[in-house]
C-alpha cells in the first residue's frame, strides 16, 4: 500500500510539473519597446467635429529637468499648469498644441508597453516623475497635423522635435 502511495504521489507531482511548465510556456511575454527619439501614436484626445482622436507625439521625460509643463508655461506665457494648450505660429500658419498629462496618456495609450531608459533615484529627480510626455497639434480647422497624410506633418514634427530638444538641453 505504501509503495502505491509513493508511486501516486510521484505521478501527481510529475503531472503538476508538466501542467505548470506547459501553462508557463503559453504565457506571452510582454514586449518592452523603447522610445529612442519619439513615437507617434494614434487615437489620443478628441477634438470638436472629429470621431477619431488626435495623433500624439510621445517622448520620454527627463526627470532631472524642471517639469515640462513649467518649461511650456515659461516659454509661452501659459497661466495654468492644468489642461495645457497654446497657440504657436509656424511658417505663417497658426497651430494649437495640446499637452497630455500622465492620466490622459494612460487613458488614451497603453504606456506599459514602453520601457523607460532614464531611471532615476528619488534624490536625483528635480522635475516631474512622469515617465513619458505627449503632445498633439492641430491646425486652424482642428485637423490633426501629425497624421501621415497631413500637409503639415513635417512642420509639426520638426517643431515638436525642436521643442523636445530645447527642453532636454536646459
Amino acid at each position: 500500500m505504501e509503495r502505491i502511495l509513493k508511486t501516486l504521489s510521484w505521478k501527481g507531482f510529475l503531472v503538476f510539473l508538466v501542467v505548470a511548465l506547459c501553462s508557463a510556456s503559453c504565457i506571452t511575454q510582454r514586449g518592452n519597446l523603447q522610445i529612442v527619439d519619439y513615437t507617434l501614436l494614434p487615437n489620443g484626445k478628441q477634438t470638436l467635429g472629429h470621431d477619431e482622436g488626435l495623433t500624439a507625439f510621445i517622448f520620454e521625460n527627463n526627470p532631472r529637468k524642471r517639469p515640462f509643463v513649467q518649461f511650456l508655461a515659461d516659454k509661452y506665457g501659459i497661466g495654468t499648469y492644468e489642461d495645457v494648450q497654446y497657440n504657436v505660429d509656424l511658417d505663417g500658419h497658426t497651430f494649437t498644441v495640446y499637452l497630455y498629462d500622465t492620466a490622459e496618456l494612460n487613458k488614451y495609450f497603453d504606456m506599459s508597453q514602453f520601457m523607460v531608459t532614464q531611471n532615476e533615484t528619488d534624490a536625483n529627480i528635480v522635475g516631474s516623475t512622469a515617465k513619458f510626455l505627449g503632445l498633439s497639434i492641430v491646425d486652424d480647422y482642428n485637423q490633426d497635423c501629425l497624421l501621415s497624410n497631413s500637409l503639415y506633418q513635417n512642420i509639426a514634427v520638426k517643431y515638436l522635435l525642436n521643442l523636445k530638444n530645447e527642453y532636454y538641453n536646459l
